[in-house]
């Protein structure tokens, strides 16, 4: 039952992660301050490491979601 559960719980992050990706495919790009806003929607943090590695951990949670 927990597996199921983990399954549906990233199947909605998956699908909230596609629909955040598609507003920001279709964005106005000369418009800076909107460009931001979505990439601080959707990046939760980014890591840098040494020998110029990176990690960056996105935000797959539904944003709309209340809690």
């Amino acid at each position: 039952m927990l597996a199921l559960e983990s399954k549906q719980n990233f199947d909605q992050q998956l699908h909230a992660f596609k629909k955040e990706v598609g507003r920001f495919i279709t964005l106005d790009f000369d418009d800076e301050q909107v460009m931001k806003q979505v990439l601080q929607r959707l990046i939760h943090k980014i890591e840098v490491f040494e020998g110029e590695r990176i990690k960056i951990h996105y935000n797959l949670s539904n944003p709309y979601a209340i809690n």
